[in-house]
């Protein structure tokens, strides 16, 4: 993990130091407080600044997963199975037959995202729900949505591709069947 993938701990701390060398430098008015406080300043911006420059394989990972939601809601069924790895055709039938049966609505959002990386950064494991309204084509039925994924995700050619995604109960978080209705 990069030291400042949460740049704020860093940050706050050079601010503090930085309100300490400007309050002694207002008491004492010695130019050399005021550079201290500039240098502060400095380097909060520099570390958050570092912090934005840099994209982990994790932070990858999580742009991928919006990215495969935001295609759902598009309905855009070639760049949802673009995503998927070309080792998995029965994962992409399966894809492509849920983005079939439904309409994912534009209040779709992800909460509680979070990536863990394995085999030496080459693999991600994420996990997050994702709710919002859906509309079962066939049959005009609209409703809320609350689902929970876990969904693995490889380097192949320099790209993040999916290789396995289970769908979790909403609340126990034992799993289920991908194209089940839910009972939440």
């Amino acid at each position: 993990m990069w030291f400042t993938e949460n740049p704020w701990p860093v940050v706050v701390i050079c601010l503090i130091v930085t309100a300490i060398f400007a309050a002694r430098a207002i008491q004492t008015g010695l130019g050399r407080n005021w550079l201290l406080a500039g240098l502060g300043v400095l380097l909060a911006v520099g570390t958050y600044l570092a912090e934005q420059s840099i994209v982990t394989p994790a932070e990858e990972v999580e742009r991928r997963v919006h990215e495969a939601i935001a295609y759902c809601i598009e309905g855009n069924v070639n760049s949802v199975l673009g995503m998927i790895s070309e080792g998995q055709p029965g994962m992409k039938a399966v894809a492509a037959a849920g983005l079939a049966m439904a309409d994912i609505h534009e209040d779709m959002r992800i909460t509680d995202l979070n990536v863990r990386m394995t085999a030496e950064d080459s693999r991600a494991i994420s996990h997050f729900r994702a709710n919002g309204t859906i509309s079962a084509g066939g049959i005009s039925m609209t409703g809320h949505a609350t689902t929970r994924w876990e969904v693995t995700w490889q380097q192949e050619n320099g790209e993040w591709r999916i290789v396995d995604i289970t769908r979790l109960h909403p609340i126990n978080g034992e799993p289920m069947e991908i194209l089940r209705a839910s009972e939440t």
